[in-house]
C-alpha cells in the first residue's frame, strides 16, 4: 500500500511540474481556510505517522531556522498553529520602524486562521480544493522544497554572493501566487535555504504528507498526573483574598515566558497565561502587548496551558514548578506578616513600575524569589524578545561575572523604605508613548537617574558605613544554591548566561541587588515591546546603560578606594564626558574604603578569587574544564589572546569523537572594546589585540556560527592550528581540515548527531539549535 501511494505521488509530481504556474484559482478554486478545515479529521495511524516520521523532519530540517520571533518571514514552524498560520512579509526585528506593528506572537494569542489572514498572514499549505495534485501545486512549502530539489547547492566550499546568509538580509517572502516570479529570480532560493538538500527519504516523506493534505493531530492533552498538578497550582494562583491576587499577579509577570515543568524526567512543559475564566472552565486568553497592561476584565485568572510547540534552545527557559516550589512560594509570600489593603490598578504609568505595583509585598520575599532562580531571572533578558540584534546587546561586555547582594541585608539596611520613598524615580520607558518623538523623554529619564543616584548615595551615607562594613558579607553566598555565581557571554547579536564563574577572570563584573534585578526585568523583559517602534527600542537601549553602570559600580565598591577610578577608567576608555555624568562611580568613589584585606597589588584578581571561594559551595562546574586529557589539552587555548582569537567566530562548537563516545566543547570569542557605553560605531571601539577565548565543556550559545568535528587523536593538532592562525586564509584552512561547513554533504548527519548528543547531555534544558547565524566561510 505504501509503495502504491509513492507511485501515485510521483505521477502527481510530474503533473505538478506542468501546471505549477497555471492560474491556481482557475484550476483549484479560490484560496479559503475553510477548505483545510474539512481535512482536520485525522486517524490514529495518521497521528502516529505525523509524530514519528513527519514531525522529526520538520524539527531537524525546518524549525532550526523557522522558529521564534526572528523566524524568516514570521514563519514559525515550531507549532502546528504556526504552520497553519503561515508567513508574513513584515519584519519583526526592524530597528528603523517608525510605527509599532500589531502583536503577532502565537503564544497567548488565540486568533483564528481567518483572523491571521486578515492580518496579511498567508498559507504555506494548500487552502484551495483538496486533492493530492492541488495539495502540492498550491502548497508554498512543497514548491520551496521542490525548487531546492531542482536546484541543489552548487558544488562549492564557500557559497557565492548569490546566497545572502547575513542576519539582516532582505527577506524574500513570496506567496504561492508570487512563486513563479520568485523562482525565476531566485533559482537557488529553495528550502532549506543555503543548506544541503533533504535526504531522499525525508523529501519523499514530506511530499507524501503534503499530498495527503498535511494532516496534523489535535493538541496533546495533559496527563492525569499533570492535571493534578495544574489544579494545585491554579488553586494557589487564584485565591480570592487581595494578598493572593497580588501574589498571583507578581508571579505571572515574572514567569509568563517560562517553560514550567512538574517533573524533570518528562519533556513536558506548561505556560502561565492570563484568562477571563476561572479554573475548571475553558481558558479564554487575555491578549495584551505587555504582561502588565490592562486586561479590561473585572477579575484576572492565572491559568496553566500545556505547551504544544517544539522546544527551541534560543527561547527555552525551563523552570521547575513542582510541589517543593509551591511550598517555597507559600513560605516566601504567606508566612511573613503583612496585609494588602488595596489592589493596584493597571494604569500604565504605575503598572509598568514594580516598585509601585508590588510595594505591599515583602521586599525580601520578592528578592529571594528572583534569587532562587537567578539564572532564569537573567535569562529572560537574554532569551526573551529583546534577545536579537547587536544594537540591543552592545550595552554589555562580551564576558562578565555576576554576583548578588546578600538578601539578609535588606531589612537591616532599610532598603524597602528607601525604594518606597523613591519608587517614582524608577519609571521605565514602557510607561510613556512609543512614538519616535518621545525620545525627547530621555532628558526626563536622565534627570530622574541623577536624582536616584544622589538619593542612593545619601542613603548609603546615612548608614554610616565604615571600611569594615564593605566586605564579602554584602555578597550572597548562595546557601548551596548554584545561582549565586553566574557568567554572561555576549555573542555580538545574541547572548548566554550560565551558572558558575566560567572561563578566565573577565575584564569587568557586576554585583546585582534587588532594585537592579527587578529593573532589568521590567526594562528588558516585561516592559520591552519587540513590535514597538525605533523610539521605544532606543530608549530601552539607552536606559540599560544606567543599569550596567549600577551593577559595575557595586562591584567596584568592593575594591580598594585607591584603585576604583583607574579600574573604572580602563573599562570606559575613550568615552565622552556625558557618559561619565551618569556613572555611579563618579558619585560613589569617595565612599568608605573596602574592608577586604587585599594581599597583592592585583586587587581585582584577588577579589575574583575571593568571590569564587565565597560562593564555592554553590558552583555549578558543568562547563568548567576538568583534568581529563581532552580538557587538559584544550585548557591551554584559554591563554590565547589577540589576532588569532579575533579570527574565530563568536560561538563555535567542537565535537571530539573517540571510538565509542563524543564530547561537545564550546569556543567562545570574547571581543574586547575600549568601552560599551555608546550606541553606535562599535567597530571603531574594537580592541582586537585584547580579544580572549573561553573554552567550555558542553554547549554554550544557541546560535552557533561554526562546527568542528574532530577525532580525539586530532585534538592536539587542532589546538596548534588555532594558535598559529595569523590570517583569514589560516582560518579558511582550519575549517577546510576540521569543520563541517553549511555546504558539507554530511551536514544533516552531523546536525542530527549533535542534537542527539546535546539532548543526552542537557536533559530538561535541551532545545533545538538555531542555524540562522551559521557563517559562510
Amino acid at each position: 500500500m505504501r509503495f502504491f501511494k509513492l507511485l501515485l505521488l510521483f505521477i502527481f509530481i510530474s503533473g505538478c511540474a506542468t501546471i505549477t504556474y497555471i492560474e491556481l484559482d482557475d484550476r483549484y478554486g479560490f484560496s479559503n481556510p475553510i477548505h483545510r478545515s474539512n481535512v482536520t479529521t485525522i486517524t490514529p495511524q495518521q497521528s502516529e505517522l505525523f509524530h514519528n516520521q513527519v514531525r522529526p523532519i520538520l524539527e531537524n530540517r525546518c524549525i532550526v531556522c523557522h522558529g521564534c520571533y526572528d523566524a524568516p518571514c514570521q514563519l514559525k514552524m515550531e507549532s502546528i498553529a504556526g504552520i497553519e498560520r503561515g508567513a508574513n512579509k513584515t519584519v519583526v526585528y526592524d530597528g528603523a520602524r517608525l510605527q509599532a506593528i500589531p502583536v503577532t506572537n502565537i503564544q497567548g494569542n488565540p486568533k483564528t486562521i481567518d483572523q491571521w489572514r486578515s492580518e496579511e498572514f498567508y498559507p504555506i499549505l494548500n487552502e484551495r480544493q483538496q486533492s493530492p495534485q492541488a495539495n502540492l501545486a498550491s502548497s508554498l512549502m512543497y514548491q520551496m522544497l521542490q525548487l531546492k530539489r531542482n536546484n541543489p547547492l552548487p558544488d562549492e566550499v564557500i557559497l557565492s554572493k548569490a546566497f545572502d546568509v547575513s542576519l539582516n538580509r532582505q527577506q524574500e517572502c513570496p506567496t504561492i501566487d508570487e512563486f513563479k516570479h520568485y523562482q525565476e529570480n531566485n533559482p537557488l532560493g529553495g528550502m532549506p535555504y543555503a543548506l544541503p538538500n533533504l535526504p531522499d527519504d525525508e523529501y519523499q516523506q514530506l511530499t507524501l504528507w503534503l499530498a495527503e493534505g498535511a494532516k496534523m493531530p489535535a493538541p496533546t492533552a495533559p496527563s492525569a498526573t499533570e492535571l493534578v498538578m495544574v489544579e494545585k497550582w491554579e488553586t494557589f494562583l487564584n485565591g480570592d483574598s487581595k494578598k493572593e491576587q497580588l501574589v498571583g499577579r507578581y508571579l505571572y509577570e515574572h514567569l509568563y515566558l517560562a517553560n514550567l515543568y512538574f517533573d524533570a524526567s518528562q519533556q513536558s512543559f506548561f505556560n502561565i497565561v492570563r484568562s477571563k475564566t476561572p479554573p475548571t472552565q475553558a481558558v479564554q486568553i487575555i491578549t495584551t502587548r505587555r504582561p502588565f497592561e490592562d486586561p479590561n476584565v473585572e477579575r484576572v485568572y492565572y491559568r496553566l496551558q500545556k505547551k504544544q510547540a517544539t522546544v527551541l534552545a534560543k527561547r527555552h527557559m525551563p523552570y521547575r514548578f513542582d510541589l517543593a516550589k509551591l511550598t517555597r512560594y507559600k513560605a516566601l509570600f504567606f508566612s511573613p506578616g503583612y496585609t494588602v489593603e488595596e489592589l493596584p490598578g493597571y494604569k500604565l504609568k504605575y503598572a509598568s513600575n514594580p516598585f509601585i505595583t508590588f510595594q505591599a509585598l515583602p521586599l525580601e520575599s520578592r528578592y529571594r524569589f528572583l534569587l532562587d532562580e537567578a539564572q532564569f531571572s537573567i535569562m529572560n533578558f537574554i532569551k526573551g524578545p529583546v534577545c536579537r540584534g547587536q544594537i540591543a546587546l552592545n550595552v554589555i561586555e562580551d564576558q562578565f561575572w555576576v554576583a548578588f547582594e546578600n538578601p539578609e541585608n535588606i531589612d537591616m539596611f532599610g532598603i524597602n523604605k528607601f525604594l518606597v520613598e523613591h519608587s517614582k524615580l524608577l519609571q521605565f520607558p514602557a510607561a510613556t508613548s512609543s512614538s519616535v518623538l518621545s525620545i525627547l523623554d530621555w532628558r526626563e529619564y536622565t534627570s530622574r537617574q541623577k536624582e536616584y543616584v544622589a538619593a542612593k548615595k545619601a542613603f548609603i551615607e546615612s548608614l554610616d558605613l565604615r571600611a569594615g562594613n564593605i566586605d564579602l558579607d554584602l555578597i550572597w553566598s548562595g546557601e548551596n544554591n548554584p545561582n549565586a555565581a553566574l557568567t554572561i557571554f555576549r555573542h555580538f547579536d545574541s547572548a548566554s548566561v550560565v551558572k558558575g564563574f566560567v572561563g578566565k577572570p573577565p575584564k569587568s563584573a557586576w554585583v546585582i541587588g534587588y532594585p537592579l534585578l527587578e529593573r532589568i526585568h521590567y526594562l528588558l523583559v516585561a516592559g520591552f515591546d519587540v513590535y514597538g517602534d525605533v523610539g521605544h527600542q532606543l530608549k530601552t537601549r539607552l536606559y540599560m546603560d544606567f543599569l550596567r553602570m549600577e551593577g559595575e559600580s557595586a562591584f567596584l565598591m568592593l575594591l580598594p578606594q585607591k584603585v576604583r577610578k583607574e579600574t573604572h577608567d580602563l573599562w570606559y576608555r575613550e568615552t565622552s564626558s556625558d557618559v561619565n555624568d551618569y556613572n555611579f562611580l563618579t558619585n560613589f568613589a569617595d565612599l568608605p574604603d573596602s574592608g577586604i584585606e587585599y594581599q597583592t597589588d592585583q586587587p581585582q584578581a584577588e577579589l575574583y578569587q575571593l568571590l569564587k571561594e565565597h560562593t564555592a559551595t554553590t558552583h555549578n562546574n558543568s562547563h568548567q574544564l576538568t583534568s581529563s586529557i581532552n580538557d587538559y589539552k584544550f585548557k591551554r587555548l584559554e591563554n590565547l589572546t589577540g589576532e588569532s582569537v579575533s579570527l574565530l567566530p563568536e560561538v563555535s562548537f567542537v565535537v571530539v569523537n573517540d571510538s565509542n563516545t563524543s564530547q561537545v566543547f564550546t569556543l567562545l570569542r570574547n571581543s574586547a572594546h575600549s568601552n560599551v557605553a555608546h550606541l553606535f560605531a562599535e567597530k571603531k571601539r574594537r580592541l582586537h589585540a585584547e580579544d580572549t577565548l573561553t573554552l567550555a565543556r558542553g554547549a554554550i550559545g544557541t546560535y552557533p556560527k561554526a562546527f568542528f568535528n574532530i577525532s580525539q587523536q586530532e585534538v592536539a593538532e587542532f589546538i596548534v592550528a588555532i594558535e598559529n592562525m595569523k590570517t583569514k586564509d589560516d582560518y579558511f584552512n582550519l575549517k577546510s581540515r576540521y569543520a563541517v561547513r553549511r555546504t558539507n554533504t554530511d551536514f544533516w548527519t552531523f546536525s542530527d548527531k549533535l542534537h542527539q548528543q546535546l539532548n543526552n547531555d542537557q536533559g530538561i534544558e535541551f532545545g533545538l539549535l538555531d542555524y540562522n547565524r551559521l557563517e559562510n566561510k
